[in-house]
């Protein structure tokens, strides 16, 4: 039980607690009252208690009353407090106006049945920085996933730039217990060398309606001095770099963007812009000003920027655009590292010509296709010829008809045009070489036309 002053007429300071036994985040009242004191309660100091609570609220009140004729002027103080840590805490005595009230003692169980046991944990990686140096600084919320915990700020050191992340929840066993693990990050980067303290607030959850806060733990880390020699526009840690060149033929002074991503720790519009080599115009290439914007998600350590390249291609042909330089500085190893662009070879293209080129193209293909139409309709035409004189054989009904057909013969070239059978022969074999059966047949036409028979072929 607590241990209370009674209050009797003669009391300068009395302190009463309303709970003797509470669960660690819970509040605790103590009432401060006073009669007859010409000082203000609002006077009070209060420092003792700030190693053990947390003041959540203060008030005070003041009443004047008769008694037995007689104005007596009596003051309270309502103080809500959040005890810091878990154990026996001793609420100490208060001197007022001469007078102390008695201590009082309260005992803070870490859990209970309606309060789960939380605890947390507080960790940076890495642990040492170099100035500039971005690192996540990490609290993990351990309970048993029954409470809602509130959004924490955290309050930036001295000379410390705090950035915060994306909080995230999971589950895990701890010690064969299931726990849910509330993460709450951010990302620091310390201006200046020399030691740094994060503190951090009373923090608050809900359950069922009631409030509860706790008191967070602290971190001290160490930064050591960057390096003298090193631009401050040079990032602290590796950084990642990809290159998204044009592809395809490019069109003579026709504008394109040649596009890098970065992603790294502790980068800037300002930084990337001084890191980026300058690139000056040249004959095959004229370059404009850099467009630098963050993209993805700015919530996270490592962020991510696209710096759009916009340059003009000046003349036709194959070119190579400048090799990219980007420095770093390796904390781990103490030293500038460089990522290097090697960019491929590009070709570019002039208009006028290509669409000279595509004319002269498709004029050939014309060419091609009106000749190809002229060598058919000339076999189309011999063909015709040469089937109209092989139907005047056939057609033929003596041989006298037959002899003349045969000297009128036209394959589709001409005609042989024989003024007789020997002729004839002769021209076909001078273009298609000597043939004994045909001569043989011819001498049979000769000999019909000539002989007794030659009437009715």
């Amino acid at each position: 039980m607590l241990l209370v002053l009674p209050a009797w007429a003669s009391a300068a300071l009395v302190a009463h607690m309303d709970k003797s036994e509470i669960t660690l985040g819970e509040p605790v009242t103590v009432t401060l009252s006073t009669e007859l004191a010409r000082a203000s309660l609002d006077e009070l100091k209060l420092n003792a208690l700030q190693a053990d609570f947390d003041i959540y609220r203060r008030s005070s009140d003041t009443q004047t009353q008769t008694i037995h004729g007689r104005q007596v002027t009596s003051q309270t103080m309502t103080l809500v407090l959040y005890p810091l840590h878990s154990g026996r805490i001793l609420f100490p005595a208060l001197r007022f106006a001469g007078a102390s009230s008695r201590p009082l003692v309260l005992e803070v169980r870490s859990s209970s049945a309606d309060v789960p046991h939380v605890w947390f944990k507080l960790t940076l990686h890495p642990e040492r920085l170099v100035t500039r140096q971005t690192a996540r600084l990490v609290l993990d919320i351990y309970d048993d996933g029954s409470l809602q915990w509130s959004p924490l700020w955290l309050p930036p050191p001295a000379a410390v730039h705090v950035r915060e992340l994306a909080s995230s929840q999971h589950e895990e066993m701890l010690n064969g217990v299931p726990v849910t693990v509330h993460r709450r990050a951010w990302a620091i980067m310390p201006l200046r060398a020399g030691s740094s303290v994060v503190n951090l607030p009373m923090l608050e959850a809900l359950k069922f309606g009631n409030r509860l806060r706790y008191a967070l733990p602290s971190l001290q880390f160490d930064t050591r001095p960057a390096p003298a020699y090193l631009p401050v526009f040079v990032p602290i840690g590796k950084i990642e770099v990809r290159s998204r060149p044009p592809t395809g033929t490019l069109v003579l002074n026709r504008p394109v963007n040649w596009i890098l991503t970065v992603r790294g720790t502790g980068l800037s519009a300002e930084g990337l812009a001084k890191l980026l080599p300058v690139l000056t115009d040249n004959d095959a290439l004229r370059f404009y000003p850099a467009q630098i914007e963050q993209i993805g998600d700015a919530n996270t350590l490592a962020q991510t920027w696209r710096l759009t390249l916009p340059f003009q291609p000046l003349r036709a042909g194959n070119m190579r655009l400048p090799t990219l330089v980007l420095p770093y500085f390796d904390p781990l190893g103490g030293r500038i590292e460089s990522v290097v662009i090697q960019p491929p070879v590009i070709t570019a293209v002039n208009p006028l010509w290509h669409k000279l080129a595509r004319l002269a193209v498709i004029a050939g293909l014309l060419v091609a296709v009106t000749w190809l139409a002229y060598v058919c309709w000339r076999q189309y035409q011999r063909w015709q010829v040469r089937r109209a004189s092989l139907r005047r054989i056939e057609a033929a009904t003596d041989c006298s008809e037959l002899s003349q057909a045969l000297r009128d013969f036209d394959p589709g070239d001409g005609g042989l045009r024989a003024a007789t059978l020997n002729q004839w022969l002769a021209a076909m074999a001078l273009h298609h070489g000597e043939n004994t059966t045909l001569r043989q047949l011819v001498q049979q036409l000769q000999a019909c036309c000539y002989g007794v028979s030659c009437a009715g072929g």
